[in-house]
């Protein structure tokens, strides 16, 4: 009688699908939520602009602070690092983003005064990678697309993490509305979908909040992915002298950059560089910025980069 139990083909049946759920539950990727299109009248580039523009009144500075993850791939394998971060920003053009461990910067990405910056004080030798800022963004009024050609720096993320880049992704940058090509909905973001030339820009509900960015290439395929979440009042003074604002503007708390390289796409699998932020409470800064942040002659004595590569002031 036990026998025969245990030959049943219903409970063999059960057997086989537990370990096909199983399976799948440890290989398979999870299933993308879609958002359906809100009814209703689609906001146009013109409504973009404009929300843009009142946002950059509502956020003269952006300063926050918290717990930055590393994830990268490069020659010698995986690698995985973490410390804490500090970022303070005065759109459009002063940034810093330093991420250290127990006190050693290990990243240092920053601009300001027409010259923008990323430093790897751990490489071998230490390295800083210079950009003019922000004239090398644009040629021929077109932003120039993101080019990770082969591994690049830190899986490619020294070079996505150009200054101009960052704040355009937290919605910190005026848009022109005549480069926005194209207004869709887009299912998998739940966001609206603004495409300009060589990335698409996404903002939710009626003030057009920034959700996050992709960078595509000539084919239209993306290179690099921004998300934006946990949103927060921006807390405490405004700037002195900063121009007045009806608006009280949301920040988000949690940042997430990837980015596929040497020719690899976001369909192609997991990215090769991953910066994860995670911040406190967003504040207008107060006395955490300093003009030095934003100086690069500063950071140089600071740090000391062994090799300087691109043009110095």
């Amino acid at each position: 009688m036990i026998c025969s139990r245990l030959n049943s083909p219903f409970l063999f049946s059960r057997s086989f699908l537990a370990i096909g759920c199983l399976l799948c539950a440890i290989g398979c990727h999870p299933q993308a939520v879609l958002v359906p299109r809100p009814e209703g009248i689609s906001p146009t580039a013109a409504d973009f602009a404009v929300a843009q523009q009142q946002r950059l009144l509502a956020v003269p500075s952006l300063a926050l602070r918290g717990h930055a993850e590393l994830k990268w791939i490069d020659t010698t394998g995986r690698h995985f690092d973490d410390g804490d971060f500090d970022l303070i920003l005065r759109p459009a053009n002063e940034l810093s983003l330093r991420v250290s461990k127990l006190g050693e910067k290990f990243l240092w990405v920053g601009g300001g005064g027409g010259q923008s910056w990323i430093v790897l004080p751990r490489e071998n030798p230490s390295r800083a990678i210079l950009r003019n800022w922000p004239s090398a963004p644009s040629v021929g009024g077109v932003r120039q697309g993101l080019s990770v050609v082969g591994m690049g720096g830190l899986g490619g993320l020294s070079e996505l993490m150009e200054p101009a880049r960052l704040i355009e992704a937290l919605g910190l940058a005026s848009t022109n509305a005549s480069e926005i090509s194209n207004v869709s909905w887009s299912e998998t973001r739940g966001a609206w979908a603004f495409t300009l030339p060589n990335r698409r820009l996404y903002a939710r509900g009626e003030s057009l909040l920034p959700v996050g960015c992709d960078w595509i290439d000539a084919t239209s395929q993306v290179i690099a992915t921004c998300t934006l979440d946990g949103f927060e009042w921006i807390r405490g003074d405004r700037p002195v002298g900063s121009p007045a604002s009806s608006v009280q503007a949301l920040v988000a708390t949690r940042l997430q950059f990837s980015v596929w390289a040497g020719g690899r796409h976001e369909q192609d699998g997991d990215a090769d560089g991953e910066l994860f932020l995670s911040a406190e409470v967003p504040t207008f800064g107060g006395d955490k910025i300093r003009t030095q942040l934003f100086n690069w002659e500063d950071v140089k004595s600071a740090l000391r980069p062994e090799v300087i590569e691109g043009p110095e002031p």
